[in-house]
């Protein structure tokens, strides 16, 4: 009789030892899953100011400059003042990003393993590759947002250079030209801003459900 009870006192343990694990687990998953959505809320929240900022802040001296007899001191200072923002509320966008990649790893890790523990072999089968389906698109979303983010880069690079020649004394003759420049540029950041727009929704979906 002691043997049984001594026995059945080792399973009840050894389950709640199990069932401790598991929800350790469980708690591990959505841990991840939260910190993936957050570095994905946050990083949208930066694109959107910066989209704002950028824009207006390219649209702003344009439009100065297209002014009868244009200040190009205060102009430059002004455009100098808002362009410092935009350039700290990128590196806080390319921070997230970076977050957001070593985040999502992590969440797939933990969702394979969640996966692999499955003790139906067909099933198991069925959602490792149903995560590998999910992977796969999400690699090719990051890497579109990647090559979003360097054609954002590149346009930052051009208003540094045009600050450069905002500066210089031959803006005056140059004018009209530098104007149509700013125009261009602040297309290109509302179209590429627009397409990181579509990475945070796909990442969204990725931890819907969690």
């Amino acid at each position: 009789m002691k043997k049984h009870f001594n026995l059945l006192f080792i399973c009840l343990i050894g389950l709640v030892l199990f069932s401790s694990c598991r929800t350790r687990t469980t708690r591990s998953a959505i841990k991840n899953a939260d910190v993936l959505k957050s570095n994905l809320d946050s990083f949208d929240k930066n694109r959107m100011k910066l989209s704002t900022n950028l824009v207006e802040s390219l649209e702003e001296a344009g439009d100065a400059l297209l002014a009868e007899d244009p200040n190009i001191p205060e102009v430059s200072k002004d455009f100098e003042k808002e362009w410092r923002g935009i350039m700290n509320r990128y590196n806080k966008l390319k921070k997230d990003f970076s977050n957001i990649g070593e985040n999502s790893t992590k969440f797939f890790e933990e969702l394979n393993g969640f996966s692999s523990a499955i003790n139906n072999a067909e099933l198991r089968e069925s959602e490792l590759a149903a995560n590998k389906a999910l992977e796969v698109k999400w690699k090719k979303t990051y890497q579109d947002a990647d090559k979003a983010i360097n054609k954002v880069t590149t346009v930052l690079e051009n208003g540094n250079d045009f600050h450069m020649v905002l500066v210089a004394s031959s803006i005056r003759q140059k004018l009209e030209q530098n104007v149509e420049e700013l125009k261009n540029m602040s297309e290109q950041a509302k179209v590429l801003l627009a397409d990181l727009e579509v990475f945070t929704e796909e990442g969204r979906k990725i931890v819907d459900g969690f």
